[in-house]
């Protein structure tokens, strides 16, 4: 039985797997959390320009994704982006949480 997109079944405690990701993915992109204007910065340069060599620069565009991703949705509310935005949203976030836990099973093999 899948569970309704906006149903009583999605509360903030599901953006627990997101947020842990973007704390682990955070440091390896050179990124303080914890420095709203560092975050403002890395959210508003080109996601290509990395600070360092060293920072891979598609795992820095996948952390910027996550945290657009996380703030839209904990700002959203069904009348500003009606039931199929919302949705679209809820999709985002599960095609991430798969795409990493995928990659995690391929690591630790």
């Amino acid at each position: 039985m899948r569970r309704s997109i906006l149903g009583p079944s999605h509360h903030p405690e599901e953006l627990l797997i997101l947020r842990q990701l973007i704390c682990q993915l955070a440091p390896q992109c050179g990124l303080d959390l914890g420095n709203r204007a560092s975050v403002r910065s890395f959210l508003d340069q080109d996601a290509a320009a990395s600070r360092s060599e060293s920072i891979d620069p598609k795992l820095c565009q996948e952390l910027r994704a996550m945290l657009i991703l996380l703030y839209r949705l904990e700002a959203s509310s069904s009348e500003d982006l009606g039931v199929e935005g919302l949705r679209r949203l809820w999709h985002q976030h599960g095609e991430i949480i798969a795409r990493f836990q995928a990659g995690e099973t391929l690591a630790a093999s």
